[in-house]
C-alpha cells in the first residue's frame, strides 16, 4: 500500500490520460528539480528530467540541440515542457513512457 502511494506521488503528471504532456493551462505537479546547465546536450537534459520523474524516455536522433537553463525547484514535467516549447518539440505520454519528437 505504501509503495502504491509513493508511486502515485512520484508520477502525478502521468496520472493524466495518455496524450500530450504539455497541454495549454497544464497544472504541473511532478517532483521538483534544480538544474543549472550551460550548452547541455538536449538528450542528456531530458535523461536527467526522466530520472527525476521516474519515467521512461524515448528520443529519436532527429531531436538535437543544446540548452542553457537555470531552474530552481521547478516540477520536472514543467521543466520538460519548457524545454520542449523552446525547441519546438512535443512530448507524448504512453503509459509511463515519454516520447519526445519534433512538432
Amino acid at each position: 500500500m505504501v509503495r502504491a502511494l509513493v508511486a502515485l506521488m512520484l508520477l502525478p503528471a502521468l496520472a493524466r490520460a495518455d496524450g500530450d504532456l504539455c497541454p495549454r493551462n497544464a497544472h504541473y505537479r511532478g517532483a521538483t528539480i534544480d538544474l543549472d546547465l550551460k550548452d547541455a546536450d538536449i538528450h542528456e537534459v531530458f535523461r536527467l528530467i526522466a530520472d527525476t520523474g521516474h519515467v521512461n524516455l524515448v528520443i529519436p536522433d532527429d531531436v538535437s540541440g543544446k540548452v542553457t537553463l537555470r531552474l530552481h525547484r521547478v516540477p520536472w514535467d514543467q521543466a520538460a515542457c519548457a524545454i520542449a516549447a523552446t525547441h519546438k518539440l512535443s512530448i507524448t505520454v504512453d503509459g509511463n513512457i515519454l516520447i519526445v519528437k519534433p512538432r
